[in-house]
This record gives structure tokens, C-alpha cells and sequence, in this order.
């Protein structure tokens, strides 16, 4: 298995400062946020943001391949996936309006980046719903007076410090995507952090819409007909997404791993971190493989499916079996691996649920150029 750090040795100091971070997220988020005032990582976070848009890149993190992406992104988990949520920049949001905005759609929404990094959100999840975006509830209408947004949306990462996002609402009987603006003024849209458990650098939220008003040159697709900007598009970023959270959740499961090699364990404990081992590696394998499918244009999703649902049942189960292994001494005083615990049961929270994968991971491949 390559060593990332061969070609990033920076990465060494960015650990130091998300191991800060993380240690402040759950108690003081403003603090939290000012150990990630770094350059390096700024520009590590916009990975994926184009060049045009993005005045936060450095020689070391421009043109970065998806399979170093992947790698760096599990590198850095190993120290604290909380705190690499944390991080403002590219997420689901910046790939699909790369992929479904037109150019004058992508400068609106990648303006906020000019002054600084910045969070954005894709809003799909809803309550009673899910993320099944085919029932969800939240409805876009239009009248004399104009377009206007009404619904509410639940575990929705990075919105309470967002200055951009999507929305995912029902249009008559299409789906559209909506950019949004947040402000704290704006009372059609309020903003509710949700309590975590784990993971509390995602920031999670609940959105709420009353009559929000929405430009017309903010929906997505408009002009198109549903299928090429509703949901056979936007499975293409969730495909490209999985990969990254099952890359978190791998780096996380080293982070346990590793902890566990430096405690005495039975024979019997020790037997089993070896298997867990093999089968990190075997794992990490596979989510290089996905990235060499995505590098030659190949589309995966029962390949991203399987990858994201691998990593994160090896995560929880590795810390289910952690209480276990370990004398009481060690797992009350180490705060960082209780923390590294709790965040590993969480990941499922992230795009999609396991349910939904088991389903993806035996659709047969699909010939290129035809529609899903």
C-alpha cells in the first residue's frame, strides 16, 4: 500500500492542526474553526473546485487526481474524520453544480469563495422520508408573484455556517435542484443545529423554508427536460461522493487500529486485529480500484456502493469490539479514542444509508452513454 505522505509530507503538520480542531468541535466551535486557518489546509479542502473559482489553490493541491484525493482524505482521517468534516470547501454541493449549473450558475454560487474558504450544503434528507429524493415532500411552486421554496430538511451537513447550498425539491411531477443563500436575516429560512453524538464536525441541521423566495436563474436544469437534471444526474455525484466517506471511515478504522497495537491484548484480541488489518488493506484496495474506474470514465455504483458499505461496517465493527479489548484504565482516560468511538458509528449518517447500498451493490453494470 503507497504512503501518501511520499507525496504530501505536509500532511504530517495538517494532522497536528485537525487533531486540535477535533479535540475543540464539540465544545467550542469558534475556537475549532481557527485551528483550520491554515493555507494548506484551505487549499486542501477546495480540492475540486476549479481553478477559475478558486483562489485558494497552492502548487502543492492543484490538479490532485481522485485517487491521491481519496488517499489524502483517509490519511487525514486517521487523526480525526470529525475535524476533515469541519473543513469549509468543496463537498457534495460544489460537484453538482459543476455537473447540472450552467457557467453564469457556477460563478453565483462559487462567489462566496472569494474572500474565504466557505461551508456549503446539499439538502435532500427529509423527515418521515429519508433520503428516498424520488417522496420527498419539500415543493417548489410558482405564481404571479413568483418562485418560492416551502419544506423542511433534516440532517443537512454544514448548514448552520453555510453561505451557499442545493436543495433537492418536487416541481409538478419533476425534482429540481435549488441554489440557496443563507443569511441570518432571511426569516423564510430558518436554521436549526441537530445534536450528534458523533461526528459533531459535520453540523448536522435541520432546514426549514416558508415561502422562500427563489430566482429563477437559481434552479438548476430549468430549461432542461427532468431527466437530464433531476435524479439519473445527481446519482452520478452521490457515485462520486460515497468513495469519499467510505475514505473517512477507513482512516478512522486505522485510528482504532492503531490505538489497539499499543495496548496488551489477549491472544485471542491480538488474532483478531490482525484480521481487522487484512481487511483494512483489502478495503483500501478496493477504493483505489473505484478510483482508477472513475479516472477512466467508468460509472460504478455497484462498485461504490459495496466500497462505502465495506468500510463502514468494518469501522463499526472494529469499535464494537473496542470495549472489549480494552481494560477500563485505557478507555476511560484516553478522551481521543472515546471520541474516534463515537464518530465511528455515524458514518452511516453520511449520503445514503446501508439499506439503499445493499440494493446499488448487485444493480448490474450499465453500458456506457445509456441512462439509468
Amino acid at each position: 500500500m503507497s504512503d501518501i505522505t511520499r507525496c504530501y509530507p505536509q500532511l504530517y503538520a495538517l494532522s497536528e492542526r485537525l487533531l486540535a480542531a477535533g479535540q475543540l468541535a464539540e465544545t467550542n466551535l469558534e475556537q475549532a474553526i481557527a485551528c483550520l486557518d491554515h493555507a494548506e489546509l484551505k487549499s486542501l479542502a477546495c480540492i475540486g473546485i476549479p481553478s477559475r473559482f478558486n483562489p485558494w489553490e497552492t502548487p502543492a493541491f492543484s490538479n490532485v487526481d481522485y485517487s491521491r484525493h481519496l488517499q489524502i482524505i483517509e490519511y487525514l482521517s486517521r487523526t480525526d474524520a470529525s475535524a476533515m468534516m469541519l473543513l469549509p470547501g468543496a463537498s457534495l454541493s460544489t460537484r453538482a453544480i459543476l455537473t447540472l449549473g450552467n457557467e453564469q450558475q457556477q460563478a453565483r454560487f462559487f462567489a462566496c469563495f472569494e474572500e474565504r474558504p466557505t461551508w456549503t450544503f446539499f439538502a435532500v434528507t427529509e423527515p418521515q422520508v429519508g433520503s428516498d429524493a424520488g417522496a420527498i415532500n419539500s415543493e417548489l411552486t410558482h405564481d404571479e408573484q413568483g418562485w418560492r421554496l416551502n419544506g423542511t430538511k433534516t440532517l443537512v451537513g454544514a448548514a448552520t455556517l453555510a453561505s451557499a447550498g442545493l436543495v433537492f425539491a418536487r416541481y409538478l411531477n419533476s425534482q429540481r435542484l435549488v441554489m440557496v443563500f443563507p443569511t441570518e436575516r432571511v426569516p423564510s429560512l430558518r436554521r436549526d443545529p441537530l445534536g450528534a453524538v458523533g461526528l459533531a464536525g459535520a453540523g448536522l441541521t435541520r432546514l426549514t423554508f416558508k415561502n422562500h423566495c427563489v430566482a429563477q436563474e437559481d434552479i438548476l436544469g430549468h430549461e432542461r427536460r427532468e431527466l437530464l437534471q433531476g435524479l439519473n444526474s445527481l446519482s452520478l455525484v452521490f457515485e462520486r461522493h460515497r468513495p469519499m466517506v467510505s475514505a473517512m471511515a477507513l482512516g478512522t478504522t486505522f485510528g482504532l487500529l492503531t490505538a489497539l497495537g499499543t495496548r496488551t491484548l489477549s491472544s485471542v484480541a491480538r488474532r483478531w486485529v490482525a484480521q481487522q488489518w487484512r481487511t483494512y488493506h483489502a478495503i483500501f484496495q478496493q477504493m483505489l480500484t473505484v478510483a482508477d474506474g472513475y479516472s477512466n470514465g467508468q460509472h460504478q455504483h455497484a462498485l461504490t456502493s459495496q466500497l462505502k458499505r465495506n468500510a463502514t461496517r468494518l469501522v463499526e465493527d472494529t469499535a464494537c469490539h473496542l470495549p472489549h479489548w480494552l481494560n477500563r484504565d485505557d478507555w476511560l482516560e484516553d478522551h481521543l479514542l472515546r471520541k474516534r468511538y463515537r464518530d465511528s458509528f455515524a458514518f452511516e449518517y453520511m449520503e445514503g444509508t446501508s439499506h439503499i447500498h445493499l440494493l446499488n451493490s448487485f444493480r448490474p453494470p450499465v453500458a456506457q452513454g445509456v441512462s439509468l
